[in-house]
């Protein structure tokens, strides 16, 4: 999945409008309307509490979406009334948003959470809605929890008082070991999948792949750094439901500027509404790495092709004291004046080396591959 995939059901006219919404006319909370949301029974975790579960933050805010008497649509802004760590509660009204396109139709009430001010609706004669969330690239480490905001939930209600709310993403979680303080993780499929942006979706979740905003990796901030120990400290990582078939990598960065990199070329799925657990990392232990020597005589050299190997942990030493990742070179030229160059290639998980071009090159050390 290199980019994005949408669903062979929905024919070519049946393309997704979106509308930015024009203002929100915001007004007094007090003695208003209070609409009822609760969150769906399941194992799983807006903020995750001490059972795994999802729970609401207080301050939480939500969109609703639905239609008037005259069946035009309409969006209102509702905040959550509870405490941190509630599983239901109500919601206090807290303004409506004008200039909405009349284009799109609710068959019933809709809200979400993360509340967004986009919308839109599928060109298919029926004004089908679509819902628009952000999977942000960079999230907020929190213990025993994803980053808040970070999540997504969609409630439905036949009434438009009383919301049963759905998760709409998966999750993965992984455990470290070892006794450095971590600064961030980063994760990425081996295949280059998009795992954050701007996400689309219908009503009963099935995926519209992604808008704007792409990314291939998620990036971990550990604010402050997290000690870990001889006990497993977990990371929850809010991710797009998909099947890495060529598997995941992962960076874990440490506040020292050393690096712990590890790589699965295991298929790896992600389905909504539940959390994948990984199997503990001992940070602590010895990296295997391998090691390419490419010995180079003249001013321009090919890029080595390293396939199999993790974007995530490959460097490329060209001797002359520069050192770049994996891709940021097609060939490379050298400004030193100096007449030959060892080139070390550092990898994990790599199955095979390629130089599209040998011109200049006397030897390949494989000894350590």
């Amino acid at each position: 999945m290199k980019k994005v995939l949408v669903w062979c059901l929905f024919a070519a006219f049946c393309v997704a409008c979106t509308e930015d919404v024009a203002s929100l006319n915001e007004l007094d909370k007090a003695g208003g309307e209070l609409i009822y949301a609760t969150i769906e029974e399941d194992d799983t975790r807006v903020q995750l509490n001490d059972k795994v579960q999802t729970v609401w933050t207080a301050g939480d805010r939500i969109i609703r979406y639905g239609s008037d008497n005259a069946g035009n649509p309409t969006m209102d802004l509702w905040e959550f009334n509870g405490k941190t760590g509630d599983r239901s509660g109500s919601f206090s009204y807290v303004g409506s948003y004008s200039g909405i396109d009349t284009r799109v139709k609710y068959d019933k009430y809709y809200a979400m959470y993360n509340h967004s001010t986009t919308y839109g609706w599928l060109n298919d004669g029926k004004g089908t809605p679509v819902f628009y969330t952000q999977l942000p690239a960079t999230q907020n480490y929190m213990s025993g929890s994803y980053g808040l905001t970070t999540n997504t939930m969609l409630g439905t209600s036949a009434d438009g008082t009383n919301f049963s709310f759905k998760n709409v993403f998966g999750y993965l979680r992984l455990s470290l070991t070892g006794s450095k303080v971590v600064d961030s993780i980063e994760i990425s499929g081996n295949g280059s999948e998009v795992l954050a942006g701007i996400y689309k979706y219908l009503s009963d979740f099935s995926s519209l792949g992604w808008n704007s905003d792409q990314s291939t990796s998620i990036t971990i901030e550990c604010d402050g750094g997290v000690q870990l120990t001889n006990r497993p400290t977990y990371f929850y990582v809010v991710m797009p439901v998909c099947t890495f078939e060529q598997g995941i990598s992962i960076s874990v960065n440490f506040t020292d500027e050393t690096i712990y990199p590890k790589s699965t070329s295991k298929s790896v799925t992600i389905k909504r509404n539940t959390i994948l657990p990984m199997a503990n990392i001992d940070t602590g232990g010895e990296v295997e790495w391998q090691r390419v020597k490419i010995y180079h005589a003249g001013s321009v050299v090919a890029a080595p092709i390293m396939y199999g190997a993790s974007s995530l942990s490959g460097e490329i030493y060209w001797g002359d004291g520069y050192m770049s990742p994996f891709g940021e070179y097609d060939e490379y030229t050298y400004t030193d004046g100096a007449a030959t160059h060892v080139i070390e290639v550092v990898t994990l998980g790599a199955t095979a080396v390629e130089l599209e071009s040998c011109s200049g090159v006397t030897e390949i050390d494989l000894s350590n591959f």
